[in-house]
């Protein structure tokens, strides 16, 4: 069998810079968006307000920031709150909600949203105290599956239950059920690009534990994160465990201290944030409900997702040691400065695109505007990488709408055309701000030369089918891409007044040359506007 070390030498991992540090503030739009969404939530009724705030922020992303309004924050306010009440209906019989949330009513002693209690410890006993009460607490394996699945897929703001190991509980002593729960899963059955993160890190793969839902019940004791991870290291590093990792978004955090109060700190990788939601009718009207996986029927589904206008910030992956590691972690990760950026398989997506020249802008953009909306325009600049050994290409795309800048290198299988649509599968190996950090990751790809050079005018629309059509305007001509399900592309292409004959499969770099044969033009490797570029 294959060492660890030797499996360490093996891996194929993306990198990026990264500074948690500079990141555990929440995203000063959603700052502002909690302070307007917070006053208008229904006042003296039983459900968690925690919930109902992240799943009318995690809507919210779903819209293009300009288009937000106080009619559009009432809409979805009252929509997530529809969702929120039916699944807490749908518990009664089951449990005492009104128990299990009395903390809001700011009556009882042991929970209470306006006089919470503090959790410690005295000599070996953990109590929550204040000055005026004390209550005994015990740490628990709990094995009840309806209290776990309670806590972790219908009170936790995800809403979704995870393949799992031991999960543990807070109880007031001779309580049945917690106040507070943690449930785990055990790196062995974690996803593969996981496994390998902890190994570049240094940790054995198959010792490592994630802390995958973390939940309180209204009015629960402070300090209940920090303990309960303590609690949940000393019991794993008992069992030869090396790690304890976990999932935070800083995008919505209000304080560091609330999200990695247990020390698991230490980024292990990031990925992009995107949301979900899916289509449920509730009592006869349609609500759209936040989802981590889309249902294996999701062709018949209308699957909503966060908008391309409204900024995010990367998920992050933290961990914390917590018995010696099997090895050291690989030298680019020694630092600190560096985290492992999560791409390939894992965010790749299959595109379906066709592609048709444009010899008339101002009456395709008529037309456009009629059966899509405006999205954004940017300056676009794309730079092709090759090798002599084989076909492979990377493009490294520097996009800038004006705003900000944002940097891809992304390589594109083609497997099919098929109608005229030609189907890609996109590979993201880098994705952030940083030029020379994509470069950086390029080289580390093989040995990648730049072959070409273009740069357009690209300005983006989407129709009520999620469809994109791009109009991108090169130095050398003008095209149009659409972009989306098979027969929305044709769909659309047939509002624009094309037929399926003008479908076009070349290459942008195809398009030149034929440009530069047609007007007897001197070759240039880089195509800029004015014809600037290097020849």
């Amino acid at each position: 069998m294959i060492s660890l070390r030797e499996q360490q030498k093996k891996l194929s991992i993306n990198l990026i810079n990264y500074d948690l540090e500079r990141m555990w503030s929440a995203h000063p739009l959603i700052s502002e968006l909690r302070k307007r969404i917070l006053p208008l939530f229904p006042k003296n009724a039983i459900y968690d307000p925690q919930d109902l705030e992240h799943q009318v922020l995690f809507r919210l992303t779903t819209f293009d920031p300009k288009d937000i309004n106080d009619d559009l924050i009432q809409f979805i306010i009252d929509e997530q709150y529809r969702i929120v009440r039916d699944r807490l209906d749908n518990l009664k019989g089951k449990f005492d909600i009104d128990y299990l949330f009395r903390g809001l009513t700011e009556k009882y002693h042991d929970l209470n949203v306006s006089d919470r209690l503090e959790l410690k410890w005295e000599g070996e006993n953990l109590v929550a105290k204040n000055d005026k009460r004390s209550f005994n607490i015990d740490f628990r394996v709990v094995h009840d599956e309806d209290i776990i699945s309670l806590f972790s897929n219908e009170l936790h703001y995800i809403h979704r239950d995870r393949p799992r190991g031991e999960t543990f509980g807070f109880y007031f002593a001779g309580d049945d059920i917690p106040w507070a729960i943690e449930t785990t899963e055990p790196s062995p059955i974690a996803k593969q690009y996981k496994r390998d993160a902890l190994l570049a890190n240094g940790i054995d793969p198959n010792k490592a534990v994630e802390l995958t839902r973390f939940y309180t019940l209204p009015g629960a004791p402070t300090n209940a994160v920090s303990l309960m991870d303590g609690l949940v290291a000393r019991y794993y590093r008992q069992k030869g465990i090396e790690a304890l990792y976990t999932t935070t978004m800083p995008m919505y955090s209000k304080t560091k201290s609330t999200t990695i109060a247990g020390g698991i700190n230490k980024p292990l990788l990031v990925k992009d944030l995107r949301h979900k939601f899916i289509p449920v009718k509730i009592k006869g009207k349609v609500s759209y409900r936040h989802v981590t996986t889309i249902p294996e029927d999701h062709d018949e589904i209308e699957v909503i997702k966060t908008h391309p206008n409204f900024p995010t910030m990367l998920v992050v992956e933290v961990f914390r040691v917590i018995d010696t590691p099997s090895l050291e972690p690989i030298s680019v990760l020694a630092d600190g400065s560096k985290v492992i950026y999560i791409t390939q398989r894992e965010n790749s997506k299959t595109e379906k695109e066709i592609k048709i020249l444009v010899h008339d802008i101002p009456s395709v953009l008529k037309k456009i505007r009629f059966v899509s909306k405006y999205v954004r325009t940017a300056y676009v600049r794309d730079m092709i990488f090759g090798r002599k050994k084989d076909d492979k290409k990377i493009r490294l795309r520097v996009e800038d709408n004006f705003e900000y800048r944002l940097v891809n290198a992304t390589h594109k299988y083609k497997y099919a055309i098929e109608q005229g649509i030609k189907k890609e599968i996109e590979e993201t190996l880098y994705h952030g701000h940083s030029v020379e950090d994509a470069m950086a990751m390029i080289s580390s790809q093989g040995n990648f030369a730049e072959e070409n050079s273009y740069e357009k005018i690209r300005t983006l629309f989407l129709n009520p089918q999620d469809t994109e059509i791009t109009l991108d305007i090169y130095p050398y001509g003008a095209i149009i891409e659409i972009e989306g399900e098979e027969d929305d592309i044709h769909k659309t292409a047939k509002e624009l007044g094309f037929s399926e004959k003008e479908y076009n499969q070349q290459s942008a770099d195809d398009l030149y040359l034929d440009w530069i044969k047609k007007f007897s033009l001197p070759e240039m490797w880089d195509v800029r506007f004015g014809l600037s570029g290097k020849k």
